[in-house]
């Protein structure tokens, strides 16, 4: 059964399987990685129960948009060991998906549970992103899927908030 995240105050849950994930910990990240990206550490419940946890990398960027200004954080989930850590927390589901699928049901849930960062400056999006060497080195087919690009990267999932009135 595919997840569908719905997004909760300092959560994403999808009712049906009973998974939650939670806003993240964020921190600077620690050399040897990139001293301008953040660290991002989930933890993953099933029915109120802690099962699992993932932590990746990302950045953040304004840019201007046709709307106006957003600010853009980047979920990095094209490292091996992110996209191995979703697959193992695939197998805890039992989940019988499609590794992409689950990934990309995954990938939302991560973006969602990010969405309660909002501005009266400008509109808050996160994107989540991998590469096709990525999927290619986990043996995640895209196989009769055009997934979204952009640049060099395939778009899992993303998520706004747009520019807050106040």
């Amino acid at each position: 059964m595919p997840l569908e995240f719905e997004r909760q105050p300092g959560s994403a849950v999808d009712r049906h399987t009973g998974v939650t994930i939670t806003a993240p910990r964020i921190l600077p990240a620690s050399p040897p990685e990139d001293p301008s990206h953040t660290e991002y550490q989930y933890l993953f419940y099933l029915n109120g129960q802690r099962v699992d946890g993932l932590g990746l990398f990302g950045c953040d960027e304004v840019v201007e948009t046709q709307n106006g200004r957003e600010r853009v954080f980047t979920l990095d989930l094209g490292r091996d060991w992110v996209l191995k850590s979703v697959l193992g927390f695939k197998q805890t589901l039992n989940n019988q998906d499609s590794d992409f699928a689950f990934l990309c049901s995954v990938a939302q849930g991560l973006v969602l549970a990010n969405m309660d960062h909002s501005s009266a400056r400008y509109g808050v999006r996160y994107v989540a992103i991998t590469t096709p060497e990525a999927l290619a080195r986990n043996d995640i087919s895209t196989v009769g899927l055009a997934p979204p690009h952009h640049g060099d990267a395939i778009i899992l999932a993303e998520a706004v908030n747009p520019v807050r009135a106040d």
